[in-house]
């Protein structure tokens, strides 16, 4: 990781800027004390400061060293040859990749003034069908309430048939209406159309999910830690823009919507906390039956994500 500026530092984005696994591992054993984590998805630190090449090798020797990793290779955004080197990279070194994580800050611009297509070139969707790739997608804008971004994401999985999509952050809004747009646009029935849940700490947004009975097997829950450490919750102003309502004091925290928070922010936790908080308030709300209500975690915790992996090519045919 290169030097990040004081300018920079003052950008949630730029809140964290490394993990290694032991510490991750720490990490999930203090969070979720007595459960057992059975698969992690990881990729690099998506910051224009990264070493791409030299995360990418990073992400190789964690999956060497732990089989349960699933790693996604960070993914420059306007060239394949940096990505086809970290792909033959893991090959040679036995291991795969599992999925593409391109990113909007790679291109030097926040997510409200860039577009997709700006960082996720067609010929990176190309290489990611040829090798049936899961996308992690940080959408741009609004997010998924945005028309223009419906009409990508739909594009993608209409062109690529191989691809399948994850949405970071139930595919992003600044406000739970916007959620609502997208869940009306018909793109929650595509099969290979899968929900993150990271940061996403609305009731109404899991509410409203839920109501779509198919989404049930591809709704994942997802940590994004370090992120998930934040304490806090996700906020929007005109002022700050995205940004969480903390209870501890971060560079870019803002005074303002702490004084206005809905929660005394003494009793803010760790987001991930608020997100579990958030899927169970919407998970109460349905009032299941023990067994069904059983089979839904049990989905959103664990099997949704194995389904994401299921059509993975093997090792021997990653070429």
């Amino acid at each position: 990781m290169g030097e990040i500026s004081p300018q920079r530092r003052r950008v949630p984005l730029c809140t964290f800027t490394h993990l290694r696994l032991a510490q991750l591992r720490g990490w999930h054993a203090q969070l979720f004390p007595g459960r057992r984590v059975t698969g992690t998805i990881a990729f690099p630190f998506p910051l224009r400061e990264v070493d791409l090449a030299g995360a990418n090798r990073y992400l190789v020797e964690v999956m060497l060293a732990a089989p349960d990793v699933r790693g996604f290779l960070l993914a420059h955004p306007t060239d394949l040859a940096p990505t086809r080197a970290a792909w033959d990279a893991a090959l040679a070194a036995g291991v795969r990749f599992s999925g593409v994580k391109p990113y909007f800050d790679l291109v030097g611009k926040t997510a409200f003034e860039c577009s997709m297509p700006e960082f996720i070139p067609d010929s990176l969707l190309r290489f990611m069908d040829d090798h049936r790739l899961v996308l992690m997608l940080h959408t741009s804008g609004i997010g998924m309430g945005d028309e223009d971004n419906q009409r990508y994401v739909r594009g993608v999985l209409e062109r690529f048939p191989g691809i399948k999509i994850v949405l970071a952050h139930m595919g992003r809004y600044l406000k739970p209406d916007e959620f609502c747009r997208f869940a009306d646009s018909g793109l929650l029935d595509h099969p290979a159309l899968y929900l993150d849940m990271s940061s996403a700490t609305v009731p109404a947004v899991y509410i409203r999910a839920l109501e779509h009975r198919p989404l049930w097997g591809r709704l994942l829950f997802g940590t994004d830690l370090p992120f998930g450490l934040i304490t806090g919750m996700e906020a929007w102003s005109r002022r700050a823009g995205a940004i969480f309502v903390t209870r501890d004091a971060y560079p870019w925290s803002d005074a303002g919507l702490q004084r206005a928070s809905p929660v005394p922010v003494e009793r803010l936790t760790y987001n991930t906390y608020h997100v579990l908080d958030a899927f169970k308030t919407a998970f109460d709300s349905l009032g299941l039956p023990p067994a069904e209500g059983a089979a839904l975690k049990q989905a959103v915790f664990q099997t949704n994500a194995e389904s994401l992996f299921a059509a993975e090519e093997p090792l021997d045919d990653r070429t």
